[in-house]
């Protein structure tokens, strides 16, 4: 029987692909183990030199499977865990902008991430704090006023190798009324949105992982776009929210809390959901939760998937 090289190999490839998010959710290998997966380049390299040794003989497949899977193992660990790429470099000349404010009123916040880590929460005494730490040295930039304040990374306007990494430490004031927009590259960020009153916030992840938590949280509208990252959102259930969730080559999974109304309007591309093993029924051309109509807080979610994944989750299962 002949071998079709190119067949064989993008079956490996996408075989793979898919296994390794199935085996993190089923909690068969670890985050940590998966976020390590781009180490293994080098046997890239071993894969193609074998490939052209051994061209004509019977092993001919080995040098090409190998190079499958690898390639396999690193976008799979970005769809199920988001990358860990090691952007930037550590460096040895750390900087820290350290910023606290106030807002008068409604107001907006920005955070705009390009390689690195951050937190964010809400404070108590009324103001707004930023500690923004970068490894190589580099000013993070902090503008605001009495209605807004944006925190950027430095030279996101185009890629440095020497930027550095940064680690972010953000307070947000729980008495204000935000709106709030976040966008993250090649990063991991976690929002603790507790106490939080925001009128609409929109999260946009770019190769990273997401973690937002809005528990006892008041959100008007949700927005969360994922392309080739993870996302963990865990919905609030004293509260009503709607929702638009978009994945491109990613994961999305949703913490319902106990007794909160679901309803979910679904499109989807050769991508994966679980509403029927989540217990949702499907009414109208929807899926909704048993009890929906008579329910006293409701999440209203638009999703759409593309070559992903979408798991409702019970509470406490986001972590």
């Amino acid at each position: 029987m002949r071998v079709d090289r190119g067949r064989l190999n993008w079956g490996v490839f996408f075989i793979v692909l898919g296994a390794v998010p199935l085996a993190y959710h089923q909690g068969a290998v670890s985050s940590s183990v998966l976020g390590d997966a781009w180490r293994l380049w080098p046997l890239i390299l071993i894969g193609i030199g074998l490939a052209f040794i051994l061209s004509r003989t019977p092993a001919f497949f080995v040098g090409g499977t190998i190079v499958a899977i690898c390639l396999g193992l690193v976008f799979g660990s970005v769809l199920a865990v988001g990358p860990n790429v090691g952007c930037g470099f550590d460096g040895s000349n750390p900087y820290t902008v350290s910023r606290t404010g106030t807002f008068d009123g409604s107001s907006s916040v920005q955070l705009n991430l390009q390689c690195g880590s951050a937190t964010v929460t809400t404070s108590t005494d009324g103001q707004w704090h930023v500690d923004a730490t970068n490894s190589s040295g580099k000013a993070t930039q902090v503008t605001s006023d009495n209605g807004a304040l944006q925190v950027t990374s430095a030279g996101t306007n185009g890629w440095q190798f020497d930027r550095g990494k940064d680690d972010w430490r953000i307070s947000l004031p729980s008495g204000s009324q935000i709106d709030l927009t976040s966008s993250l590259d090649m990063g991991d960020a976690h929002f603790n949105l507790s106490s939080a009153n925001v009128s609409s916030a929109r999260f946009t992840l770019n190769l990273g992982s997401l973690h937002v938590d809005l528990t006892g949280a008041h959100v008007g509208n949700l927005n969360i776009s994922t392309n080739l990252g993870s996302a963990f959102v865990t919905l609030d259930g004293s509260s009503n929210v709607s929702a638009d969730l978009k994945t491109n080559l990613g994961s999305l999974d949703v913490c319902v809390p106990a007794g909160l109304g679901v309803q979910v309007a679904a499109s989807d591309s050769l991508s994966s959901s679980d509403f029927h093993d989540a217990g949702l029924v499907r009414m109208d051309g929807q899926w909704q939760t048993p009890g929906y109509s008579s329910a006293t807080y409701k999440a209203n979610l638009t999703v759409e998937t593309s070559l992903g994944s979408l798991k409702l989750r019970s509470a406490g299962g986001c972590k």
